[in-house]
């Protein structure tokens, strides 16, 4: 029986992920079908990793290997919530301050709140440009 820590396996590219889950769970190099299979996937989509680590290990081929992987509690991290388009600075500020001390997975979460706030201020400005035209039109027309 041999133990992995599911959290060694999320990192990186989605090509390195990929290839760490054959060379470090299946103790092998991917093979073309199944690289492609699972890069489509994950590509992307990092929220899909800790579900395709625990399918290949819990495949046939991971379940002959004897490979069981754990997912240890992470350090416990103040969460970092998406802000606001008015709190992106406070937002940017906090996490600045906590990349030193953050573990992997919480770098990860980090990197998906910024985006998701991110999306929220593109969103929120997208929304008051059309607004702005609209008045406009109405103006004009």
């Amino acid at each position: 029986m041999r133990e992995v820590n599911g959290n060694d396996l999320t990192n990186g590219s989605d090509h390195e992920f990929v290839v760490n889950l054959y060379t470090v769970l299946l103790n092998r190099w991917p093979d073309e079908d199944g690289y492609r299979h699972h890069l489509q996937r994950v590509e992307n989509r990092p929220e899909m990793r800790r579900q395709l680590v625990d399918e290949v290990a819990g495949s046939p081929e991971g379940r002959n290997l004897g490979i069981t992987v754990q997912w240890p509690e992470e350090a416990a991290v103040a969460p970092i919530a998406a802000a606001a388009p008015s709190d992106l600075a406070g937002t940017l500020a906090r996490l600045r301050e906590g990349l030193a001390t953050m573990e992997a997975a919480a770098l990860i979460e980090a990197q998906r709140l910024l985006n998701e706030t991110l999306a929220a201020v593109a969103a929120h400005q997208a929304a008051q440009l059309e607004a702005r035209i609209a008045r406009l039109e109405r103006r004009g027309g």
